[in-house]
């Protein structure tokens, strides 16, 4: 398979061995793009000719980069212009060094910048560090305090400002104007999803401030981060009251070898801790004196533990992410009531036979994650949860008791589950937007499902059990009922115009062979109404709109619809549009009669010649063997945009098209297929 790859900022060969092992992996044609800043990441793995070092900015371009940083527009005071030069020849082409001499030197007056420039040029060798420092020294404590966390600690976990605000939170001081600054200097970024990261140089220098703080004795100093420092550190007991954070990776830790061994246990961890992130913690619960008042966020993935604390009851006021995904030997949990602003709940692929019923009273609880807890048998509440928007029992194999709502459900995963029905409460989930059952043991929906008003997406792949749908919201856009193998009956509304109030883009019921005829029929009418309707949309939709839409109808048949105009059995067709008005647009349904397909793992696809120009349609299939004739319906915007291009010069064309089946580079041919056009 052909394949685009990009590796950003990577600084360890073993990175590229574990992500992208030997080149033989992949496809010919691929591409792989590897940024770092260390020449020897590519030895023995890339061809000098293959490497391209980014060179730096032109003097020209250098100088409109830092004007616009430095004055926030385009042009500058004459008594600036000078000073302005040597700032940007100071920084070499360097890009970061331009924006952050920039943001610091913004607003300020003549004699600041000589005298910033000055202190610069005393030591002109590290000239990105020296940059980030002369910004870091003009910083307020509380800047600098957030700066160095966010190096330290924070950057690479993608977490947002409010979690950060959260964690750092101080009397006397706003977080938010902090972050602020630090922003405006170039110090972070915040994404458009508020997510605060930091450029590497930047938290490089951040770190090297830190052990500057105290070479010689680590245990001063505000933050540890070399793992034998802090391996030397625990060991000697040599912690001091100046430690704000521990981040330990045990995986560079020399010392213990990637192992860190607790025989006698953990006597205490500190009560004003607000956030404790352990991976393969290695005891069985936390030290029985640790009260967890302070807590925002406990992540103990990977670990040992079976219980997290001794005594079932603890003040969690403030904790807001629960965090304990991979520890199999988790079995319960404990009483929760008390973590009255816990948000988040991510137990994935934990050893749980039940959940604590004190989970069901939180009221500000948003996400709970349970995929894959392959011992959790039942989980039911007859408590409406009042912000539960995502719940997720994914792949909880011996679930067959199922019953838990809530009046913001947003989405809820029922995957690779056993369970054989649906509370009938379901319908009471009025903003449930994505339902996903498949592979799951249901027979039959409850009608209360066609309450669900915003469902937009059901997903019902492989309910062998499943025997009938009924009548579904018209909200919904996105049905996947393939290989429902038991599927006999499917309820539509009753009358055309109450399916003209329906939304369906993407439609499958692959493999669905016993469907009776009735369904069948109103599968046809179904998908003629939603799909002319879908069509009839995307044209009227301006040229310069950037959406290529796609909708897609599938079902069990050996013939194509009769509303559809153009129809051959042959491999190609002649379209006459001479007739139509070529100042309106035209939409283009094109149907395929698509043979058995007896492998699994294939893709299919159309190779479309209009008149010797080559074009591809991909179509959706399941991942397992097509095991019938099916009918398949498609627009393509983007196609049909096309097609008009060629209609306004050639109203007369001939489409040749060749049905292909592929599986890497094995390829069969299907030339006794069905098309028409619309």
């Amino acid at each position: 398979m052909k394949v685009l790859v990009v590796l950003d900022d990577v600084n360890d060969p073993q990175q590229l061995e574990i992500l992208i092992g030997r080149l033989d992996w992949f496809g010919n044609g691929s591409r792989i793009i590897i940024t770092t800043r260390d020449k020897q990441v590519f030895a023995k793995r890339v061809v000098d000719s293959d490497i391209y070092e980014v060179r730096a900015l032109e003097f020209d371009d250098s100088f409109r980069l830092f004007i616009l940083n430095a004055f926030e527009q385009n042009h500058i005071e004459k008594e600036y212009f000078e000073l302005s030069k040597k700032m940007v020849n100071y920084a070499k082409g360097n890009p970061l060094i331009v924006e952050v001499l920039g943001r610091h030197l913004r607003g300020k007056d003549k004699t600041i910048w000589e005298s910033q420039l000055q202190r610069l040029t005393k030591v002109p060798i590290k000239r990105v560090q020296d940059a980030v420092r002369l910004s870091y020294t003009d910083l307020d404590r509380h800047e600098k305090k957030i700066l160095l966390d966010i190096a330290c600690f924070f950057d690479g976990l993608h977490l947002k400002v409010d979690q950060i605000k959260l964690l750092v939170k101080d009397h006397g001081y706003s977080v938010d104007v902090e972050l602020e600054s630090l922003k405006n200097k170039a110090l972070i970024t915040i994404s458009q999803d508020n997510v605060v990261s930091m450029h590497s140089i930047i938290q490089e220098t951040a770190e090297e401030i830190v052990r500057e703080e105290s070479i010689d004795d680590p245990g001063k100093q505000s933050r540890l981060l070399d793992p034998d420092d802090i391996y030397q550190v625990l060991k000697n007991n040599k912690g001091s009251e100046a430690i704000r954070s521990i981040a330990i990776n045990l995986s560079k830790m020399k010392e213990s070898r990637g192992v860190l061994y607790l025989p006698q246990g953990l006597e205490s961890l500190p009560n004003e801790l607000r956030y404790l992130r352990w991976a393969h913690f290695p005891l069985e619960s936390l030290p029985s004196n640790f009260s967890g008042e302070k807590l925002v966020l406990l992540d103990l993935q990977d670990s040992q533990v079976r219980k997290l604390w001794h005594e079932d009851h603890r003040d969690l006021v403030n904790l807001k992410y629960l965090k304990l995904r991979s520890s199999s030997h988790l079995v319960e949990l404990p009483d929760l009531s008390s973590a009255t602003n816990l948000e988040v709940i991510d137990l994935r692929l934990c050893g749980l036979t039940s959940v604590h019923p004190s989970v069901f009273t939180l009221n500000k609880l948003m996400k709970l994650d349970l995929g894959g807890c392959i011992s959790l048998i039942s989980f039911r509440s007859n408590i409406h949860l009042s912000s539960l928007r995502y719940l997720s029992l994914a792949s909880c194999i011996s679930l067959k008791d199922f019953s838990v709502t809530s009046k913001e459900m947003v989405k809820l995963n029922l995957e690779f589950t056993g369970i054989k029905q649906l509370p009938s409460s379901i319908g009471l989930q009025t903003k449930l937007e994505k339902l996903l059952l498949g592979h799951s043991y249901i027979g039959n929906l409850p009608e209360s499902i066609k309450l669900l008003t915003s469902l937009r997406h059901l997903g019902l792949e492989d309910c062998r059990k499943l025997q009938s749908l009924p009548e579904l919201p018209s909200s919904l856009i996105a049905l996947d009922a393939s290989g429902c193998l038991s599927l006999e009956n499917v309820t539509f509304p009753s009358t055309a115009i109450q399916m003209l109030k329906e939304n369906k883009t993407r439609v499958a019921f692959w493999n669905c062979l016993k469907l009776n005829e009735h369904s069948l029929k109103e599968i046809e009418l179904n998908a003629q109404i939603n799909m002319m309707k879908f069509a009839h949309q995307h044209i009227s939709m301006s040229r310069s709109h950037p959406y290529d839409a796609k909708g897609t109808y599938v079902f069990p048949g050996s013939s194509v619809p009769k509303w559809l105009v153009y129809r051959t059995t042959h491999d190609y067709m002649t379209i006459d549009l001479s007739f139509a008005n070529h100042s309106s647009q035209l939409g283009f349904i094109f149907c395929f009669v698509v043979p058995p397909v007896p492998s699994q793992g294939f893709i299919l696809r159309f190779n479309i010649s209009v008149d010797g120009d080559d074009s591809q349609l991909h179509l959706d299939r399941p991942s397992h063997e097509i095991k019938s004739d099916h009918v398949y319906l498609v627009y393509d915007r983007g196609f049909s945009r096309y097609l008009n291009s060629r209609v306004e010069d050639q109203p007369k064309f001939k489409i040749k098209i060749t049905a292909e089946s592929r599986r890497l580079t094995s390829e069969s041919k299907y030339p006794n297929f069905i098309m028409e056009c619309c």
